[in-house]
Formats: C-alpha cells, structure tokens, sequence
C-alpha cells in the first residue's frame, strides 16, 4: 500500500518541530525558508493559508481556533478522541529546548515537567516495548523507562528536600542529565560517555555553556579529577588517582591556565609560581646587568590571585628569606607606577585572604607606618583594603601601636631625663615629654594631623573609612550613624567613637532597627513596673539594676525623682544624679530607638539616657580608651549599652560611694529584703554556661541561670533567696540558700548614700 502524501499543514507542522531555531519567525517567513528548501511549492502555501474550515452546528468537538487562523489550521493535541478532525487539521506544535532538542518546554522557555509525568510518559512510550516505574525513597522520587532489554532510555529524579530535578536521557552507556532548580529553570547539565572502557563525566555551567569540572575513570580504575573557572573556562586543579589509592598520586592547582602549585604522595610539593617570580626579579640582560622580565607582570597581577596569595607569599619567603613585596619595591627595573600595581594588587588580596582579626593587624601595622614612620608612600592604597570585615581591628590594633610607641618613647628618653635633670638643676617630667612627643591617637585623628596631605586629600581618606564601617549596615543604620558624625565633623575623636558604634550595631545599638521589639498589647505605662522585658541588646545589667529598685518602695521613691515628664512636652527628663546631667528624652526618641525594653515607657527613658550618657562619656574621653575588643560578647567595650554591672547604673543614677561597693556578701546570713540596700548577681564564668535544677519560677519548674546575665535579687527568706531575670520580671524565681552558694555568683550592693 503506497504511503500517504503528507498534506501542506503537515509538512508544515514537522518542519516547525524539526527546526526550532525558527520558532520566533512568523509563518510568512517560515513559508519562505521552505520554498527555498524546495519543502512546499507556492500553490501549496495558498492552501495552508486557507480559511479555516467551520463545522457544523451540530458536529460533537473540541477544537478551539486559539488564535491561529491566519494559519488556516485548526490546534488541537492527539488525545482528543471522538472528534472528526478536519482535513486541515494539525497539533500545536510543541517547543524544544534549544541547547536541549529532547527537552519540552513551555511557552515562557521553562522545561515543561507535564510531560513527563508517570501518564504522559505511559501515552508516549509504547508498554509493548517499554516498562516504566516509579519508585519512592524518602523524599525523593524517581521515574525510570527502560526497554524490553533492562536497559533505562529515560528517567526523572526529583529531591523536595532540595526542590532540585533531574531529567536524564539514555543512549547505551552514555547518558546526558538536566538539572533544575524549584522554579524549573535549567541551572547545570552533565554528560556521561563510555568509550573503549573509559568512562568521562562532564558537569557544564548552564550560562557560559564551558564546563565546571571533568571526572574520567580508566578501565584499570586509575582517574582523573579536573575542574574549571566557571566564568572564564580556564583550569583550576586537576588531580590523579590509582585505583587503590587513599590520596591523590599527584595533583596541581592552577591560576591563570598554568600550575602555580604541584603536590602528590609521590611528588614532593613545587610552586612553580615562586620558581618563576624569582626568576622575573633576578633576571639579567645580556650585558650581565640586573634587571627584570616582562613576564612579572603577568605572573603577579593574573597568577597571584586570592585563592593563592597567602600560600606564594609564605613560600616565597621560605625559599628565598625575603618578602615578596619588598623585592618589587627595591626593583629597579621597574618603573614607580608599576611597582605600586603590583604591591597593590598583592597587599588587596592578601588583606581580604586573611581572617578579619588578622587583616585587622596587618593593615594597622601598614597605616602606623605610613603615618608614623618613613612609611611606603601608599596610604591611601592601605585606606582603601579597609573593609567591614576588618575596620573595628584596624582601629583597635592602631591604638595599641600609638600606645606602645608612647611607651617605647617613655623607656628612652628615662636615661636622657634623668641627665638632664641633673644638668638643669630641677626636675623634668618624662611622661609629659614622651606625651608630647608621642601621644595616644586613633587612625582618623592621626589622618587629621597629618601634615603631609592636604586637607581635602585627608577628609578624603576619614569618609573611605567612614563609608567601609557603614557599607553593611541597613540604610536606617547608615542615616542614624552619619547623623550623628555631622553633628561633629571636624572632632575626629567623636568620629571614631561613632564607627565604633557603628561596627557594633548588630548586638549593641539600642537604635538598630533589626533588633525591633513589638510593643506590649497595652495601653503605653508610664510607671515603673515589674512588666519589664529585655530587648535583643545586651542591657541585662541596666534592667537587672531598675528592677531591684523597683521592687523596694523606699528606693523606688528615690527613682521617681529622677525621672519626670514634662507636663507641657510629654518629655521625659531624666536626671543622673551621679553625674550631674539631665536628658530630654523625646517621642522622638521613644520612636527612633527601636530595640528597648518593653513594659515602661519610664524604663525606655533610662535605657535612651545611659546610652546618650554613655556615647557622651566616650566622646569626652581625651585620652580614648576604647581599645578593648571582647568577641564573646561581638561588642566594643565600653562603646554601646551592651555588656556592664548594675552598680554603673546605680552610681551613674544615685551618686557614688566606694565603701559600698565590692563588700564581701555571705549569701547565706545576708538579709536581701533590706529595705536600703539593692542587689543584682551574675555568675563568674567566663564562657556562655546554664546551670539547671538549682532553681524554679512560677512559670517554670526547672529554672536555667546562665552566665554572662545579670539577675535581680528581690528578697529573701530563712530558705530562700527569689531573683528576677529581665528576660521576663513577672516571673519570680526561687532558689534556695544552698543551692544559691553553688552558683558561686558575683553579687552587686549598692545604699542610697546618706545626706
């Protein structure tokens, strides 16, 4: 029986699916392309454009015109059954991939999973010839198609866990895998190929289309890892297995296309790199002069790279007992412009390849000495490596060279003073010599001073350092902290004292935004309660000290007096008796500072008083002693609310006597319901710890204490001893005297000083 002609919509609709690369084209020009290849004549492409033909009122179908009747063809799929197809009837065409001729996808370019799924696949693999199964594992599921023979054509893999899918395609040995993310979106794909016993699997990056990485098993078991750049395509690291073998038999690490690293168990470990940078610097011309390779160029600024710099620079050192950035410095051979790219490109990647303490460090040792001493000239190079990560180290190891120079200052010129002293006849003061020869600055007032640079070039260098310490902060962070330095921009004192703040803003900074507290479902308190709860700060001491206050009516009397409102404004103003200031504290105030506690407007006031008071005293600190960096806690010490003892806040809020504080208290005898005396604990533990089982609440029967929290004490009995925790100040909690001594807890005290 002779085989049917295909009809025009026929050819059509296969050349369409045979070529979607013309998927775009409208059909006048995919007519075109066809006539050229001599698939469809004119008169057959008057027939495909006919109009559609109509049924008959009473005809039972499905098909739906969809917009395609400038095509004269009716869309329609297979499965619609019980239907007269009309003679020029054709399926929508479907969409392939274009990198991916197997793979269905959707009108918006994703991979269309319906047709894959367990149903489609049954319709389009005959069950004759085919077996599918599904299989469930956990939460993966795979569908696998596999012919008569055992042998898999097809399969998908879905993992929920991860959201990821995997469509394979089968041909014998070899295999071509999709991968795509939640969104089904191809992110990767891979190839696996069998040839004469050697199998290769290559991954590919979907966007540059080079591949990752390339695994090949040899038939002997040896193999071979080799991975890539994936923007650039360039090798990376390749390595070689036995068969047998627990570790790489030899293996190389690449920068630029060439090995920088050679290593293996049967190799010991080379850097070509450090062989030919040597080479570059002790080159020779032909006169027998020194001089340098054109090639130093490449070898640093393309070969060194972050991943390496640290690791070229040690071995650099090892082999040749000098530093590679001074060998540069001191090369003649090169020009001043040249020199400085390379150190710099060196000193950036060096800097952002080590741990932030440790850049930290190096940088400060960098900066002292191009403020300090002859220095490299690069000082606005080194401003530039300051980032986020590092700044807060800068500036405290920056410090502590300006104070060991002092001290170095100090210890000689002792010998000179003392023969001059001598000389003279009086006495000559050597900490106020060795002061003003040497005093102790931060890097912003030392950049300020710096008569060296002019004075643009200075303010240039104070908002690079400015901006690093705001770069990851939230905008409202960046605005609060930029506000605050306006308000004194030419004390660079105050200014460092704002960055130090600003680093700490994610634990410390009753104003972070991100540490937002939800008001209390009541109406706003403006008494002193026992409502209290702790924000995210760490001002446990500051709560800790207000509610054993307020717990003891002759102490709370004397609290009300230091905290008015301002019957006109509605203002707070609160007034730290101990060291004579008084603050207006605002709505605005109240609303800017996020993070407080909740319970008391009145306990807000305090907490945004201590912080302006605290800022304040930093700000007055001539001497600038913030140079303590205490990581368990993430904070600056003595910079933010975060991190005190209850007595600060007494003394700061009362007045301050010496003989009341640090009294030996045995917390056995002691009598913690005197009605003029306060008490707050903390355990003495260095580390985070809990302790569990020594104490109950009323919401808990098995109370936690744990360190580095500060705890009211409120009363006592003949057993017991009751604390409460700011996390919570409704919640009293019972511990009892024996157990209390267990706790081996540091106890605060603190009395009204008399009149």
């Amino acid at each position: 029986m002779p085989i049917p002609e295909m009809t025009p919509a026929q050819k059509y609709e296969k050349f369409c699916q045979t070529h979607p690369q013309y998927k775009k084209m409208s059909m006048d020009q995919i007519c075109s392309i066809m006539i050229k290849e001599k698939i469809l004549n004119e008169s057959e492409i008057e027939e495909l454009k006919k109009p559609l033909f109509h049924f008959k009122e009473e005809a039972t179908h499905s098909w739906q015109p969809k917009g395609y009747e400038n095509l004269g063809l009716y869309i329609g799929t297979s499965e619609e059954k019980n239907t007269q197809k009309p003679t020029n009837y054709v399926e929508k065409p479907k969409k392939y991939h274009p990198q991916f001729p197997k793979l269905e996808i959707t009108d918006d370019g994703k991979v269309n999973l319906s047709a894959y799924t367990l149903e489609n696949l049954q319709k389009k693999y005959d069950k004759n010839n085919y077996d599918i199964k599904t299989e469930q594992k956990n939460n993966i599921t795979i569908t696998t198609v596999s012919d008569k023979n055992g042998q898999p054509v097809f399969s998908t893999t879905s993992n929920k866990f991860f959201g990821t899918k995997y469509i394979d395609f089968y041909n014998g040995q070899n295999r071509e895998s999709i991968i795509l993310n939640e969104k089904n979106e191809i992110t990767e794909y891979e190839t696996l190929t069998n040839t004469n016993g050697k199998t290769t699997f290559k991954r590919y990056n979907i966007k540059t289309n080079l591949p990752e990485s390339i695994h090949e098993t040899y038939p002997n078991g040896d193999r071979k890892n080799t991975r890539f750049d994936k923007q650039t395509g360039q090798i990376i690291y390749q390595d070689y297995w036995t068969a047998n073998g627990n570790s790489a038999k030899r293996y190389a690490e690449y920068s630029n296309g060439k090995p920088y690293k050679i290593g293996g168990s049967d190799t010991k470990t080379e850097y070509p790199l450090v062989d030919d940078l040597e080479a570059d610097i002790t080159a020779k011309n032909k006169l027998g002069l020194p001089t340098t390779r054109p090639s130093i160029e490449e070898n640093v600024l393309k070969r060194i790279t972050y991943s390496n710099v640290y690791e070229i620079l040690n071995e650099y050192k090892n082999k040749t007992g000098r530093d590679l950035t001074q060998d540069i410095n001191d090369e003649i051979g090169l020009s001043k412009d040249t020199r400085d790219k390379l150190i710099n490109h060196i000193e950036t990647l060096y800097c952002k390849s080590l741990a932030p303490e440790e850049s930290g460090d190096y940088l400060a040792q960098k900066l002292f000495d191009d403020i300090q001493g002859l220095g490299s000239g690069k000082l606005s190079e080194h401003v530039k490596m300051i980032d986020s990560r590092n700044l807060k180290y800068v500036l405290v190891k920056y410090r502590e060279l300006t104070n060991e120079k002092l001290e170095n200052t100090m210890n000689n010129t002792d010998r000179f003073t003392t023969f001059l002293t001598e000389y003279l006849g009086f006495y000559v003061d050597i900490d106020k010599i060795a002061e003003d020869l040497t005093p102790i600055e931060g890097l912003l007032t030392a950049i300020s001073d710096e008569w060296g640079l002019k004075e643009r070039e200075r303010k240039a260098l104070i908002k690079q350092i400015i901006d690093a310490s705001l770069n990851d902060k939230a905008p409202e962070i960046q605005s609060r902290i930029r506000r605050d330095i306006e308000s004194h921009p030419e004390d660079n004192h105050k200014i460092e004292v704002d960055i130090y703040r600003a680093e700490n803003s994610n634990s410390g900074d009753l104003r972070n935004p991100e540490l937002k507290n939800e008001k209390l479902k009541t109406k706003e308190n403006k008494t002193f309660s026992g409502q209290i709860k702790q924000g995210e700060t760490g001002d446990c001491w500051l709560l800790a000290g207000l509610n054993s206050i307020i717990t003891k009516p002759g102490m709370r009397k004397e609290l009300e007096k230091l905290v008015k409102i301002d019957p006109k404004t509605g203002d707070y103003l609160v007034e730290l008796k101990g060291e004579k200031k008084t603050y207006r504290i605002t709505k605005t105030d109240l609303n800017e500072y996020t993070a407080l506690s909740t319970g008391s407007e009145k306990v807000n006031a305090i907490e945004i008083a201590m912080d302006k008071f605290i800022r304040d005293e930093n700000y007055n600190d001539e001497e600038g002693k913030i140079f303590y960096i205490d990581e368990d806690f993430g904070t600056v010490d003595d910079v933010t609310i975060d991190g005190n003892f209850s007595k600060y806040l007494w003394r700061t809020l009362f007045g301050y006597n010496p003989n009341l504080f640090d009294i030996k208290i045995d917390s056995s005898t002691e009598d913690f319901n005197n009605p003029e005396r306060v008490y707050s604990m903390s355990l003495k533990a260095g580390e985070f710890i809990s302790i569990s089982n020594l104490a109950k609440s009323e919401k808990q029967e098995n109370y936690e204490i744990i360190s580095r929290h500060a705890y009211s004490i409120i009363g006592s009995d003949d057993e017991n001893i009751y604390l409460l925790n700011p996390w919570d100040s409704e919640d009293k909690i019972t511990i009892t005297r024996e157990n209390f001594k267990k706790l081996d807890a540091r106890i605060e005290l603190y009395e009204i000083p008399k009149n």
